[in-house]
């Protein structure tokens, strides 16, 4: 179980193509603010580009972020409207996309998906 609280609501983003750099630029600021930097910001910053891009994709709603860091974890909620969960595919060398739940596997310290009164939340964390 985390040792943070729930995320906060931190952003409503568009569904469209610029949600995944606003995302990141949000996450990171809120990074700095919580003194999370270096290896910890970096593949944080990864994984909401990622997830942010599922949700874009496969959600086709609106994405809402939340953030809640701490001196030890940090923890990304991404909500959308589709409540399919999502789920880490086969690699095959030969595809232009599908790892990104992949990435997710191998970075995050934790993640999962949850469901949500507006469909789900693919969550992750990071130790810091």
């Amino acid at each position: 179980m985390s040792s943070l609280p729930e995320a906060p609501l931190l952003a409503v983003l568009p569904c469209d193509l610029t949600a995944a750099g606003r995302a990141r630029r949000l996450l990171a600021e809120e990074c700095r603010a919580a003194g999370v930097r270096g290896d910890a910001a970096d593949s944080a910053e990864l994984l909401v580009s990622e997830v942010v891009t599922n949700a874009v994709i496969h959600g086709r709603s609106e994405v809402r972020l939340s953030v809640c860091a701490s001196p030890r974890c940090l923890r990304v909620e991404v909500g959308d409207d589709n409540s399919r969960r999502p789920r880490v595919q086969e690699l095959d060398a030969a595809a232009l996309d599908g790892r990104g739940l992949a990435i997710v596997d191998m970075v995050a310290t934790r993640w999962g998906v949850a469901d949500d009164d507006l469909g789900k939340v693919v969550w992750f964390e990071l130790a810091v």
